[in-house]
This record gives C-alpha cells, structure tokens and sequence, in this order.
C-alpha cells in the first residue's frame, strides 16, 4: 500500500483565456524521508507510456521534493491551453515515489479535464441607426402632444353648482373638468350647500382650472357685552342676539329687588362675551346684588327725588 496520498484544493479548474491553476497538497506516510514527485500524464492513456505523445498543457514547477516523514507539501499545479483545438483534455495527476515507476500509484491517480470551448463568433455589424423612423416618430409624438395640450387648455363653460350640496357640486366639476376649492360661509342658506362659485356660473375658463366654492354654515349669533348690566337690561340684550339665557350654580339673583337700593347684576358670563354661538344657544349667566345707593358729597333728599316711597299710606 502507497504511502504517499495527494489531495486536490478543486476537482476542476476554472480556465480563463486558456489558463488556470490549482494547488496539489501532498503527504508522505512513510516512517522516513521520501523523494516525492507530483507529474502530470494524458487521462486516456496509461501513466508512463505514450505521455510525451499527447500534450497535458500541464507544468508543476519543482515536481521532486524531499518529504520528510508525515510531513505535506504544497504543489502549484498550471493548466495553459493556448492553441489548442476545442475540446476537452483529461490530465492525470498522480504523486509517486521518485524510485518507483510512476504506473504503480496509477490508482491514486486524480483526473482534472480541461475544457477548451469553441472560439466566439465575430459579432455582426449593427444595423445603422434608424434616424427617419425617429424623426417621423418625434413628429408623430409632438402632434399627439399639441393635441392633447390644446385639449386641456382648451376654455369650456363652467357648469352652474350654487344650491348643490358641496359633494354633488365638486362632482359637477370634475366631471366637466375643473378642480374646486371650498371655504365656508355664514349663510342662511341649507347648511353644506353653495352659497357662491367664482368664477360664476356658464363663463369661459381653462379645462383643469380651479373654481372656489363657498358652502353655507349656520349663521352665528354673538354674545353681547352684558358684563355689569342690570339683569334685565341683559334679557333684553340676549333677546335680541337670539340667544337663550340662564343662570349659572351660584348666581344670587334672577331679578333686581323692588326699589333702588339693590339691583341683581350680571358678573359673568360663560361663553365669554364677542363668542360665536348658534342661533338660540344657552349662554349661562352669574349675577350678584349690587347696591345702587351713591354717596354725593351733598346730602339727597330722598323725598323729593322718589316721592313715592315718602308717600303717607291713608
């Protein structure tokens, strides 16, 4: 049994422009130094005989070296097929004694082939560029985009949408081909309706332009300034913003006392006074007594300013 074994780093060679390479590990098992040779012969014949006959393209630089024993040395193994036919060419590589023929490690031969492909075909002449097809199709193109330029750019009339609700009047639009914007609008007209378009109704505008739409919001009524007034005073102001009022948790009064000297007054006011509120909204209300008597640096004849309350009841 041979003591010298070889693996192979790849069981085939990538051969680029012909060439290539891998790397033979060899190992010597024997108990003492042996003259190894890694040699090269044609896969299809026997090892030894005819090799010189048919080429391997291989060559091992330094192919005999002293191992000593167990010891593994790394063979470079090149592969050059430059020149030859297409096809492909089985290489033997086998690692034996130098003292031994190299026919008896034949079965521990490993076989690397080389492939050598058939040369590419010169590519063919490219056509000449096609410049009358590309001028009749960049005509073709710039005809179809002034069509559809002059379609969009074309005026068309803007449809009327005042009294439609605003989903059904954007709808209008787009249809007829026009964008829309909205903002609302105090109106006593139906809440989410157009109230206004600009532009208006059937006049001329750009396809794609942009109409303004104003829908209809409930009219807001606005808390009057009632801070300080008497509570009547602001019942009747409440009534003419048509506003509802009531009194807050609190509030000392609902009405001024009979006579002069106190009047129920309003302190506060919830929401503040200038805020929006719809049209017969709550608006709550704290009232307080306030004395009405005011110290003048003459006395007052009560009498004769208020008569009544001097008055001798018979």
């Amino acid at each position: 049994m041979s003591t010298i074994t070889m693996t192979l780093s790849s069981p085939t060679v990538e051969l680029k422009d012909g060439k290539g390479s891998l790397t033979a590990s060899v190992t010597n098992g024997a108990p003492g130094p042996e003259r190894v040779v890694l040699g090269a012969f044609p896969g299809t014949g026997s090892a030894g005989t005819g090799s010189a006959a048919t080429p391997t393209f291989t060559t091992v630089p330094n192919p005999l070296r002293t191992l000593a024993a167990g010891a593994t040395e790394q063979y470079l193994v090149n592969f050059d097929t430059t020149g030859a036919a297409p096809g492909s060419y089985p290489v033997k590589l086998i690692a034996y004694s130098a003292d031994d023929a190299p026919e008896d490690y034949a079965d521990q031969a490993h076989v690397v082939t080389l492939t050598v492909a058939q040369p590419a075909e010169s590519p063919k002449p490219k056509p000449g560029f096609p410049w009358l097809w590309v001028v009749v199709g960049g005509v073709v193109l710039l005809a179809a985009i002034g069509g559809v330029v002059w379609f969009l750019l074309k005026d068309v009339t803007v449809p009327d949408v005042v009294g439609k609700s605003q989903t059904d009047a954007v709808q209008i639009l787009k249809d007829a081909g026009f964008s829309s914007t909205t903002t609302e609008t105090e109106s006593s007209a139906t809440e989410g309706s157009v109230v206004t378009q600009n532009p208006e109704a059937n006049k001329a505008a750009g396809r794609g332009s942009n109409v303004n739409l104003e829908i209809a919001t409930p009219v807001k009524a606005v808390v009057p300034a009632v801070l300080g007034m008497r509570i009547e005073d602001a019942r009747t102001a409440f009534q003419g913003a048509k506003i509802q009022l009531d009194f807050t948790q609190g509030s000392a009064c609902t009405a001024s006392p009979p006579g002069f000297i106190q009047s129920c007054v309003v302190t506060g006011v919830n929401p503040d006074v200038g805020s929006k509120v719809n049209i017969n909204a709550l608006v709550l209300v704290r009232t307080e007594l306030r004395s009405r008597i005011i110290i003048e640096p003459n006395p007052i004849n009560i009498c004769k300013t208020n008569p009544q309350i001097c008055a001798i009841k018979q």
